[in-house]
């Protein structure tokens, strides 16, 4: 469990990003870091970590993502003074620091495996909220902000599509830990056959 200056800490950095993201257009918004949070927290109650850097982390991941507009995102130094002016410990921020560097899908690590326990964690908590209904959702809201069609005849056109074919179908594979295997597992079905039913409906299937 926390301290009384961690819980706070975290209830401070959750109350800005909520604010910081609440609007943002493409599925990276506050609703989304609930999700990861949540997820992250119970994946870290089946596999162990330091629970506060597990948080804080799923909590500020997305604030560097270069998937975001500039008036959203926040450069590595803003968030690491941010993290510094909520009086976290300076370990800490480097195990943050690293950690929100290095989950996404192409900054990865280079034989796909975060740092740390706490890295996996987190990493399998985004990949989660990027398959199953809600990153479904995610997919259509981002395609919706960026105007992306949702598929298309050209093979090198960027669709939604190819996007839940090419990308997020791989996601089950790619988790760290038991647990989010095992959560990836049922969500992946779910996506699966979303895809082949949307597919048999828009005439996209040779049968």
């Amino acid at each position: 469990m926390h301290d009384a200056k961690q819980q706070k800490q975290l209830e401070t950095a959750a109350s800005f990003v909520s604010n910081r993201l609440k609007f943002e257009p493409t599925g990276h918004d506050s609703a989304h870091i609930d999700r990861v949070h949540r997820l992250a927290v119970n994946i870290a109650s089946h596999e162990g970590g330091s629970l506060f850097v597990i948080e804080m982390a799923a909590i500020v991941h997305d604030l560097m993502d270069e998937k975001l507009s500039e008036e959203w995102k926040l450069s590595k130094s803003q968030l690491e003074h941010q993290l510094l002016q909520w009086e976290v410990d300076s370990l800490d921020i480097c195990y943050i620091m690293d950690i929100v560097s290095t989950m996404s899908f192409r900054h990865r690590h280079v034989q796909n495996k975060p740092i740390t326990l706490e890295g996996a964690i987190v990493q399998d908590a985004d990949r989660l909220d990027a398959i199953g209904a809600s990153g479904l959702a995610r997919v259509f809201t981002y395609a919706g902000a960026k105007n992306e069609p949702h598929y298309s005849n050209d093979p090198h056109q960027g669709t939604v599509l190819n996007h839940m074919e090419e990308k997020l179908l791989k996601l089950k594979e790619m988790m760290n830990t038991t647990t989010g295997s095992q959560l990836a597992s049922e969500r992946h079905k779910f996506m699966c056959l979303f895809i082949k039913t949307w597919k048999e409906e828009c005439g996209l299937t040779d049968e």
